[in-house]
């Protein structure tokens, strides 16, 4: 193989709360060695790592959603899987403040592992992280989307620290409507007497200012338009800075990536990237990456090539451990609904307290495995991959080591046999043919050939 070409894999969410390297399941071990043989292997973080007295206190109040934290040793088992990067940059990456931030950035480095998108302030969270591999040098560059402004990074000014945080690509929506319910809204909206008249609204728009919103740059954007639809597009300001990181990537190492992970949507999650990420992805390659990886909603989309490169919308799930986080704050048992007199009581395997896990598509995904040759992709193969339930049984638990009645599930990924490949595969068959390209299945493997 020429020194310009390179084989690289690509993991998708890793929401893994327990350590794994101890697993001797032989499927699971067959993934691993995947992760290994590759020249470049890059997996996308959702989860936080620290020792539990790094910590100081949880900084959510209403979130439905887990606190996303394992012990620091699991690092070091990404490490041994042959995991090169990690991206840092999502929507959990602040659920414990700047020590949860600071914690697994500490971790990852310390067991080798490069990393971005969380930083102590914005150029730190923006820069790249760089790997060195016998094929030459790679470089991360990973932003986050839809995450609260507390919780983007910021820069210094007047002696004053930058705010840790994720490197954000804010999204900008506006939400168009039909002349006649514009015309409705602009009337609720007077009688409310929740018309937003700051500097920033254009002609034509309405402006919503609710209540739970007060001092909030960011309001909901009305205006009218033929139909109902969001539109979504980048911030121009943050699309910029993204895109100087990735020019100074490009000109300091020898194979891009851009990660991307959102938990917006224009409308509801469908199997198509919202608009902005599809603006995003295409800017990225641009702007000189050779590839960008998209996750957040926990689910496979598909595959786009542009310009000769690989834009993956999302990668789908890889670990599925949320179930088994061990420290749950009480801010998360009430946004449950659990009784909060009864505190005391609550323990981690109460229910419910993790979301999505219900879903099919949260427990396959597909582990993808490229050749680039020369910055361009000749070949993607598509290997399908569970977490702990069957994907052709619907919610058949699949255990190789414990036992027990409960629900839950080891949610360690191991590839799926034939009979449970082929719906994982079919699915991202599917889901590419919108964006032009075609998977061809060959016993258990999907291959796109460039």
């Amino acid at each position: 193989m020429a020194a310009n070409s390179w084989n690289i894999v690509l993991a998708g969410e890793c929401m893994a709360s327990r350590p794994f390297s101890k697993c001797e399941d032989p499927d699971f071990l067959k993934v691993i060695e995947k992760l290994r043989s590759s020249d470049l292997t890059y997996a996308h973080l959702e989860m936080n790592f620290a020792d539990f007295h790094e910590l100081e206190w949880p900084v959510r109040g209403d979130w439905v959603a887990s606190f996303m934290i394992a012990d620091a040793e699991v690092a070091d088992d990404f490490r041994w899987a042959g995991v090169d990067m990690l991206s840092l940059a999502h929507n959990h990456s602040f659920d414990w403040g700047p020590a949860g931030i600071l914690s697994t950035i500490r971790h990852c480095r310390r067991a080798g592992i490069a990393c971005a998108g969380t930083g102590r302030d914005l150029e730190e969270a923006r820069e790249p992280g760089y790997r060195e591999t016998k094929k030459g040098r790679a470089a991360l560059i990973a932003v986050s989307s839809g995450n609260k402004g507390f919780e983007w990074a910021g820069q210094p000014k007047a002696t004053l620290r930058g705010r840790p945080g994720v490197n954000p690509l804010r999204v900008e929506m506006k939400y168009e409507v039909p002349a006649e319910a514009l015309e409705q809204l602009q009337r609720i909206a007077k009688e409310l007497g929740i018309v937003h008249n700051g500097l920033d609204k254009a002609p034509g728009e309405l402006r919503l200012q609710l209540p739970q919103l007060a001092s909030n740059r960011n309001v909901p954007v009305f205006k009218a338009g033929k139909e109902f639809r969001v539109r979504s597009t980048c911030n121009r300001k943050d699309l910029a800075g993204i895109s100087r990181s990735v020019d100074e990537a490009m000109q300091m190492a020898d194979m891009v990536i851009v990660a991307q992970h959102f938990n917006v949507a224009d409308g509801a999650r469908g199997d198509s990237p919202p608009a902005f990420v599809q603006e995003f992805a295409r800017a990225c390659i641009d702007s000189g990456a050779d590839i960008y990886v998209g996750h957040g909603w926990h689910k496979t989309l598909g595959i786009e090539i542009y310009k000769g490169k690989p834009i993956f919308y999302g990668l789908g799930n890889f670990f599925a451990q949320s179930e088994f986080v061990r420290r749950v704050p009480a801010d998360s048992y009430e946004s449950w609904g659990h009784d909060m007199d009864n505190l005391p009581t609550l323990t981690p395997a109460a229910e419910p307290l993790h979301p999505g896990l219900v879903a099919p598509t949260w427990w396959s995904t597909v582990l993808f495995q490229l050749r680039m040759e020369n910055h361009r992709v000749r070949e993607i193969k598509l290997f399908p991959v569970e977490m702990g339930r069957d994907s052709a049984v619907a919610g058949k638990i699949k255990r190789t080591t414990g036992s027990g009645a409960h629900a839950k599930t080891e949610g360690r990924p191991h590839l799926a046999d034939e009979v449970a490949g082929r719906p994982i595969l079919q699915r991202m068959k599917d889901v590419c043919v919108q964006h032009g390209t075609t998977v061809e299945i060959e016993g258990n493997v999907g291959i796109v050939r460039l």
